[in-house]
């Protein structure tokens, strides 16, 4: 892969990963709700779970996936339902009161990418307009495709958390917050359903 080629995929995995997701404003949610720490275990296992679909796509189910048919209507209603019960879970970190709800869990984590219609997208646009046709092969590509996703999804994943903290001090707890929260769950919903429509 030559120079600028990979240049291109940086700044694609930079503007890809950086933008608003269902994995970005539930990161920004967990920091404001419960802080930047508890987030940390969901990013890793988010960035574990990106990995796995990025290596399946870089593997040849991006292929499939491609073709539509059962399998992307089969994802299209897992994707939906998976992004609501995150939704739900966001809104009731801020709704109920502290210790009565748990916190999203590692193993939750890991299902936010697999899952995530724009974490597809972003796989399979980069798939094939930087490695499909580049004379690698397969393992070199996968590698390059998958570190350049883990680093883009650690770096951003982690400042989106962080930003929800800051929302967190700047406004603190109360109904504010709760609008918040709850507006970051319908921005998430409506991401999700807008990229199953396309």
């Amino acid at each position: 892969m030559d120079w600028a080629t990979l240049s291109a995929f940086a700044i694609f995995v930079a503007i890809m990963t950086g933008t608003p997701g269902p994995g970005n404003l539930t990161f920004m949610a967990i920091g404001a709700s419960a802080g930047y720490r508890t987030a940390v275990p969901v990013i890793i296992a988010a960035q574990l779970g990106s990995t796995a679909l990025n290596l399946a796509v870089a593997f040849g189910l991006g292929q499939l996936m491609a073709r539509g048919g059962l399998l992307v209507v089969g994802f299209k209603f897992a994707s939906m339902g998976y992004m609501t019960y995150l939704a739900w879970r966001i809104v009731q970190l801020n709704v109920k009161p502290k210790g009565e709800v748990s916190l999203p869990t590692f193993r939750e984590g890991l299902l936010i990418h697999p899952l995530s219609p724009k974490t597809w997208a972003m796989s399979l646009v980069a798939f094939t307009s930087f490695f499909a046709a580049n004379g690698m092969g397969i393992y070199e590509n996968a590698i390059i495709l998958t570190t350049g996703f883990l680093i883009g999804g650690m770096i951003f994943h982690s400042l989106w958390a962080l930003v929800g903290v800051s929302i967190l001090k700047a406004i603190g707890e109360g109904a504010v917050m709760r609008w918040i929260t709850i507006g970051m769950a319908v921005a998430m919903l409506a991401a999700t359903a807008w990229s199953l429509l396309l």
